[in-house]
């Protein structure tokens, strides 16, 4: 009996998530590709509620700026380019994702507070993810296509964080 009704909580919670992020997902346009990464998500899965499911999103969002920049630092430095252009080019894509980090994890503190100041906070980090863009240009070494795609990875999660922020009212 026990192990039965561990079971049905075991159950109960995970349909519960899947209801958060449902709700989450009303506010995203690729939703299917978001759901799926979530589900896959032990911490989504187990969000007990809308808040903390927001939460975890976020916090995907900024390890994922927090390891895009150490690549796009460590990618630039195997390029061969110029030595003043490649310190550039690091530096430089390194503090467009150091602020895309910190962005989110502004968000991340008024999330509770204020959803919309949140909000605000997540869609800034698109003006990050484009001068990374910019700086990357019309590149078309290896390094440059993988840097645009982590890029683009990236401003999928800044989607699905603001997502997160609409549902809970911002």
């Amino acid at each position: 009996m026990a192990v039965l009704s561990q079971m049905l909580s075991i159950y109960s919670s995970a349909l519960t998530s899947t209801n958060y992020i449902d709700a989450i997902c009303k506010h995203v346009e690729n939703s299917t590709s978001f759901m799926q990464m979530l589900n896959a998500y032990p911490p989504a899965v187990s969000a007990n509620d809308l808040f903390s499911l927001a939460n975890v999103v976020i916090n995907l969002g900024i390890s994922y700026a927090n390891n895009t920049g150490g690549f796009a630092a460590e990618t630039a430095k195997k390029e061969p380019v110029k030595l003043y252009l490649k310190e550039q080019f690091c530096r430089s894509c390194r503090q467009e994702y150091d602020g895309i980090q910190l962005y989110l994890i502004m968000a991340r503190g008024e999330l509770k507070e204020s959803p919309m100041g949140a909000n605000y906070d997540i869609f800034r980090c698109t003006d990050l993810t484009l001068s990374v863009k910019d700086l990357v240009g019309g590149n078309r070494d290896n390094a440059s296509k993988t840097l645009m795609e982590v890029t683009s990875q990236m401003e999928r999660l800044i989607y699905f964080a603001s997502g997160a922020t609409i549902a809970l009212g911002g």
